[in-house]
């Protein structure tokens, strides 16, 4: 690959990678520790863990390797989500219908990623490897009132479509992935990208009754910064409102959706309260399964 090819065609700068000891396990549990509940019997007040990962295929499952590495009593659930780079935002949805059943009272939803290790060279095709990078994200939702002055957003409704005429077998055969650098030369998997998450963000728009002038934030899936330049221009809004995680990490899978709305809330967190604006959230996976949702603010 030509020296600074990435840089000006997808507008990556740098790429996360984790270290020789690291892995999806050791990510998630480094996200999620801090949101433990203390005390004593430190993580006694999760009731379940939802987690999901696009790269993690081994047994155990993430869930019950975060579950271990976290201490969670044998009172917690654990349970895996997937669908690629929409599998946070699924995670997310599986987490407030879990909420709302009454099933528990606070729900721990992480994620973790590491691509550098199947998408190195001989394993991927071309320079689609040099489009990802390695990262966690990890998030405490819960039906009861955050303790102390903690900040916190209430979830919205999260919504999902699926293009069914992504299934034809002409589609599969012009866009495979093992053909990824004339997929991208062609531009189309882009276009049908932008396209999906500006559909779903109109959708978000319709049913939060909230415009997308508003939002403070959009923590959406970032393929590239190059993806979200487009997808801000189309939905007229600016390009800052978006949180330049790719620009740094490079596409994280479906941890880059949850590093976005990590990114989005700390940022909240440093507006005084009645400052604080709706975060839309994005995302899309493999087949153009695509999903979003919204967060607002919660004032006492």
């Amino acid at each position: 690959m030509p020296a600074g090819k990435l840089r000006h065609r997808a507008g990556i700068v740098s790429l996360a990678y984790a270290a020789k000891e690291e892995n999806e396990g050791t990510l998630g549990a480094q996200a999620a520790a801090p949101l433990m509940p203390g005390g004593k019997e430190k993580g006694h007040g999760i009731d379940w863990i939802v987690a999901a990962s696009e790269t993690h295929h081994a047994y155990p499952s993430l869930s019950a390797i975060l579950h271990a590495r976290l201490g969670l009593p044998e009172t917690c659930s654990a349970l895996d989500v997937g669908s690629g780079c929409l599998a946070i935002v699924q995670a997310l949805a599986v987490a407030q219908a879990l909420l709302a059943s009454g099933r528990g009272t606070r729900i721990l939803v992480a994620s973790a990623d590491v691509h550098s290790r199947s998408l190195r060279p001989g394993r991927a095709d071309g320079e689609f490897g040099g489009l990802f990078g390695d990262g966690a994200s990890a998030f405490l939702l819960s039906s009861v009132k955050p303790e102390g002055n903690r900040p916190a957003y209430r979830a919205g409704r999260i919504l999902f479509r699926v293009r069914r005429t992504v299934c034809r077998s002409d589609f599969r055969e012009r866009y495979r992935w093992r053909m990824p650098d004339r997929a991208i030369q062609r531009g189309a998997l882009s276009r049908a990208a932008v396209h999906r998450m500006v559909k779903v963000l109109h959708e978000v728009e319709r049913r939060s009754g909230l415009s997308r002038k508003e939002a403070g934030a959009f923590a959406t899936h970032q393929p590239n910064p190059r993806l979200v330049t487009l997808l801000a221009k189309q939905l007229k809004v600016p390009a800052s409102s978006f949180p330049p995680i790719a620009a740094t990490s490079g596409n994280l899978g479906a941890s880059t959706c949850g590093a976005a709305l990590h990114a989005a809330l700390q940022h909240a967190a440093q507006q005084p309260a009645a400052q604080r604006k709706p975060i839309f959230l994005a995302s899309l996976g493999p087949g153009l399964l695509f999903g979003g949702g919204w967060m607002v603010p919660a004032h006492g």
